[in-house]
């Protein structure tokens, strides 16, 4: 079984385990409408003991398996967004962020995403990664492109912020694909 205290660490940054410590500053990041408006599941505005009970799954989901949540800390300021992997309906695993505007565009959501693919292929042996971002988002398209995922479709998905559905872009990264770009 793998440790529900398992960090993973980047150049710039570490994938750590939230704690209820980081309630305070999940609020501030994602009460931001830019940040809550791309991603499908942050309610805006956002309510205030939101973040407290998010966290407080993670522990039960990490031991399930079926969900990986990590904070994306740098040296300074410390936590900037989250990444995670959670089991879809399929029973593949899905992987999303979201990065705190300030800290947009610095790399950052790059060698996270990286950190996590390899944790997920290399620790988790998962056999396919899936993502997803709204076309009004391309910049996070361009963030999964980076580390190897490529396009297979479109849908919709509902965005709680927005309170409708928005087109979406579907990618996949495959096992064997990430290790033939490796070579």
């Amino acid at each position: 079984m793998i440790a529900e205290t398992l960090s993973l660490a980047g150049e710039k940054l570490t994938l750590r385990p939230f704690t209820l410590d980081d309630a305070p500053r999940v609020t501030e990041l994602v009460s931001n409408w830019n940040v809550a408006s791309m991603v499908a599941r942050i309610p805006h505005p956002y309510p205030k003991d939101a973040a407290e009970e998010w966290i407080a799954g993670h522990k039960e989901r990490r031991a399930a398996g079926d969900s990986w949540p990590f904070a994306i800390e740098t040296k300074k300021p410390g936590l900037v967004g989250t990444i995670g992997l959670s089991m879809t309906e399929s029973g593949s695993m899905e992987i999303g962020y979201w990065i705190g505007e300030p800290y947009w565009g610095k790399g950052i959501a790059s060698e996270a995403t990286r950190v996590l693919v390899e944790f997920a292929f290399d620790i988790l042996g998962v056999e396919r990664l899936a993502a997803g971002h709204f076309k009004a988002n391309p910049a996070s398209g361009r963030v999964l492109k980076k580390v190897g995922f490529e396009e297979v479709g479109e849908d919709k998905r509902f965005c709680l912020a927005r309170d409708e559905e928005l087109d979406c872009i579907v990618l996949e990264l495959t096992a064997q694909q990430h290790r033939e770009s490796a070579q």
